[in-house]
Order: structure tokens, then C-alpha cells, then sequence
């Protein structure tokens, strides 16, 4: 449970590269950043025991800071999770930290040379399939974290709860004015195969893709469709519990330890992080 006593203190931060395992697995990801649109070079190595994950972010004057995953170094959660340290900022986490879990990691040293992590086609799909082809093997995860009440964080119309369960799961309610979308619900469960989520892309308006120049790489959301085919129907929804399994896991361990289903009613970043900063009391 080393993990979950994790130091919370941002200044007892030992040098992430110092936690890299010699002739651990290494691999390499480079794609399109959403917001810097210069291509992201990132290399995932595998970290010692108690590490938990730590992006290594070299900034604008060529200095390494490390910035931990998790929930004291949020920053901003307006659109995506963004991490800081020292004025440095790192954005677009979510889908690395969803990988990551899903396949059953927990201890990660990311070296990054820009602002955000690769895109890739707004899925966790990027990562994963770095992970296979590094012949990372994915890693059973048993649910051991007992959550000792449930934990509720609301804002307006929008709720997560959290329940304590012999297991983990994730479920989410979707409510959108959009012919395309309207009313979704979906949960996913270990028992469930991980691409059932981690393929799942994130969308937005077309419009906004637009004027991202991203209208190529990723889906967008029209008046009565979307610009391009979904692998399912409610591809939106399960996008949400990839964000929320992402967010998750900036408890400082991989979230699918936890015994407890987690169901969020129109969730998003934001209370993901407030749940997880509600949650690190009610862990035993």
C-alpha cells in the first residue's frame, strides 16, 4: 500500500530520473500537440516500486522539472487536465494516465519536450499501442484499496459518486441537446476488455477543430453527425469514463485497485480532480 502514502509535499520530490529501472522497459511516442501544433516527443520508462507516475517536462529554458501525477499538481482543468510545477505546465494527461491503468501501470518516468503530451487521435489508443509494440505485457491489477464510505461531489446538475464494491468499475450518464448524442449511459468494468474505453476518441465542434486545425485528426461534432465514423454509437460516452479512469488515477496509484464503482452524471475534469481530492481521506 506504499502508494497510497505516497508523499504528498511538492517539495520532497526526488529526481525522477534517478527513479528510472535499470534495463526496465523504455518507449517512444512522438504525435501532434492539440494547442502548440509542433510535433511532442515523449519516452515512457519504467519507474522504481512507490514512484507512481511523474512527467519529466523540459520547458522554454532547456531545464528538466518534474512535475508527479497527481491531484495537488492540477492546475487547471477547464478543457483538459493540466499539471504544473515550478512555471512549468504540462496539458492533456488524461489519456496517458487512462493507459496506463488500463494496462496495469502505475510507476512511469515521462520525458516530454513541449507543453502537452501526443494527441494522437484523442484516444488512449496511441499509448497502448506503444506499450505493445515496447512488448510491454499488460498487468493484472487486483482491486485491494478498500473505500471505507461513499463519496459524493456535485456541481449544479452534475454528480460523481463514489461506493464502496467488491470491485472496480466505472459508469457515466451523457446528456447532450445533439441529435447524435442525446441521453447515453455506459459502464465499464475489469471484466471488460480495456479498448472498450481506451479506443474511445474525444470530439468537439467542428468549428473548434477548425480554428485548432485539427478537423483531419480527430472526430468533430456537426449539427446532426460527426465528421467521422464511430468504432460504436455511444463512442462519446465511453470517451467520458476513459477521462474519468485518467483522472483517477491522479490519486497517486492506479485507480483500478480500488473496491468501488464510481458513477458520474454528466462528470467531467473538474470533479474528477475535486473526487480525488475528496477521496484520498476515505481510502484505507
Amino acid at each position: 500500500m506504499a502508494a497510497v502514502s505516497q508523499s504528498t509535499d511538492k517539495n520532497d520530490v526526488v529526481s525522477a530520473m534517478s527513479k528510472i529501472v535499470d534495463g526496465g522497459f523504455s518507449t517512444k511516442v512522438s504525435s501532434r500537440g492539440l494547442t502548440s501544433k509542433k510535433e511532442i516527443n515523449t519516452t515512457v520508462h519504467e519507474a522504481k516500486p512507490g514512484t507512481g507516475i511523474v512527467f519529466v517536462v523540459t520547458n522554454s529554458d532547456g531545464e528538466a522539472i518534474d512535475i508527479p501525477a497527481r491531484s495537488e499538481f492540477v492546475v487547471n482543468t477547464l478543457r483538459n487536465v493540466v499539471l504544473g510545477a515550478k512555471g512549468t505546465r504540462l496539458c492533456i494527461i488524461e489519456h496517458l494516465m487512462a493507459a496506463a491503468a488500463f494496462w496495469g501501470l502505475e510507476d512511469l518516468v515521462v520525458e516530454i519536450d513541449g507543453p502537452e503530451l501526443p494527441l494522437g487521435d484523442g484516444s488512449s489508443a496511441i499509448w497502448l499501442d506503444a506499450f505493445k509494440k515496447a512488448g510491454i505485457e499488460k498487468r493484472a491489477v487486483v482491486a485491494i484499496i478498500e473505500l471505507k464510505q461513499v463519496v459524493t461531489v456535485t456541481k449544479g446538475d452534475r454528480s460523481i459518486t463514489a461506493i464502496p464494491d467488491d470491485k472496480f468499475s466505472v459508469s457515466y450518464l451523457m446528456d447532450w441537446n445533439h441529435p447524435a448524442i442525446g441521453k447515453r449511459w455506459h459502464t465499464w468494468t475489469v471484466a471488460n476488455a480495456v479498448e472498450d474505453v481506451a479506443i474511445a476518441r474525444t470530439f468537439g465542434t467542428l468549428k473548434e477543430h477548425q480554428l485548432l486545425g485539427l478537423e483531419e485528426d480527430v472526430v468533430s461534432l456537426t449539427e446532426d453527425g460527426f465528421t467521422k465514423p464511430l468504432h460504436w454509437d455511444d463512442e462519446p460516452v465511453r470517451h467520458k469514463l476513459l477521462d474519468l479512469v485518467g483522472d483517477l488515477a491522479l490519486l497517486g496509484f492506479n485507480p483500478l485497485k480500488l473496491k468501488a464503482r464510481f458513477i458520474s452524471c454528466k462528470g467531467g475534469h473538474e470533479l474528477d480532480v475535486d473526487l480525488v481530492k475528496k477521496l484520498l481521506p476515505a481510502i484505507g
